[in-house]
């Protein structure tokens, strides 16, 4: 089981949010640049970027910033949040040397741009994230909802050929409420797509109970609020720099 921890942009700053973008935003670094450092210190394998300004206005503001990153650290970094067109996509892809990207919003109101993507990219570059409330996908940073069920969507999505999705309830985002193990089966047992999932882990049980799901197919889980807050016993013996903050100056990689 594949752990990624989250970095989560907002106003060029490290945050995390509990349940929806507007509301509830929790601080936790100046540098988001760090806290990637910090992580790629502690040896994850991987790094996901939502740039939360992105997910709401639809652009990349965020753009400079998330390069740094990229930059900094010796390990695939995925990212997401305002990647609605293929302009944008390809401009990702080639020059912010992120390994994959993250799409939402755009696989629902523009399924000829993903189709663009795999033809140009290959499915191993995009992932398409699949964001639940009720039962209901929700879209536009969680602000909307879309009249199509969770397994309806990833159907539609593999169909287009997409081999990977992200998958969460966005109840549980940042509340440490554990993840939403029936949907997780009801996806992995209808689809044969490969599945990450995020929003809710709060500890380790949470990782077991996944992982004990037995199924292939989930085979990551992306984590933030826990490992910023030391909820893992082993983060105590990683951590000789626990509150990540501006004045963080770890070693580039």
């Amino acid at each position: 089981m594949l752990v990624i921890p989250v970095i989560d942009i907002k106003d060029g700053k490290c945050v995390r949010v509990v349940q929806g973008l507007s509301e509830k935003t929790e601080f936790y670094s100046e540098s988001p640049v760090n806290m990637a450092r910090l992580f790629r210190k502690e040896n994850f394998k991987c790094i996901h970027i939502t740039d939360l300004d992105g997910a709401v206005l639809g652009n990349m503001k965020n753009f400079d910033l998330i390069k740094e990153i990229t930059e900094s650290v010796d390990i695939p970094v995925q990212l997401g949040g305002g990647i609605r067109d293929f302009t944008t996509a390809k401009k990702i892809i080639e020059e912010l040397g992120v390994y994959r990207i993250v799409i939402g919003t755009a696989a629902l109101t523009n399924p000829d741009f993903i189709k663009k993507v795999l033809d140009e990219f290959s499915a191993s570059k995009i992932v398409i994230c699949i964001d639940e409330k009720l039962n209901n996908v929700v879209i536009d940073g969680w602000i909307n909802y879309a009249n199509i069920t969770p397994l309806e969507f990833a159907k539609q999505m593999e169909s287009l050929g997409i081999t990977r999705i992200i998958y969460q309830d966005v109840t549980r985002v940042g509340n440490l409420s554990g993840p939403h193990i029936p949907r997780l089966i009801e996806l992995a047992e209808n689809t044969n797509m490969k599945i990450t999932s995020a929003g809710g882990i709060s500890n380790f049980n949470d990782l077991k109970n996944i992982t004990e799901i037995q199924h292939l197919g989930i085979d990551s889980v992306m984590i933030s609020r826990a490992l910023y807050e030391n909820h893992f016993p082993c983060q105590r013996i990683w951590r000789d720099l626990e509150s990540a903050d501006a004045s963080l100056e770890l070693p580039k990689l």
